[in-house]
């Protein structure tokens, strides 16, 4: 299952965003961070996405790059 593939950081930060309710944000200039100011690191971010665990909820003014992720159904039954 999923649990089985992620890492410690990675199990904290879908934790985080489970127990906040939040979503992570994706700055111009690439930064990742929850409104709370939790900084996400982008190698963390970029392996939830791959696993699927966080998926697309945002993207900017001309639609094509993503600016928001949210966790996916599936991280939270986990």
């Amino acid at each position: 299952m999923l649990s089985e593939t992620l890492y410690p950081p990675q199990i904290k930060v879908l934790q985080h965003m489970r127990d906040t309710g939040q979503c992570i944000n994706v700055a111009a200039g690439g930064k990742a961070f929850m409104v709370d100011g939790t900084q996400v690191n982008q190698l963390t971010l970029r392996a939830l996405v791959k696993k699927q665990a966080l998926i697309p909820c945002g993207k900017d003014l001309f639609g094509q790059g993503v600016t928001a992720y949210r966790i996916s159904e599936e991280a939270i039954a986990a």
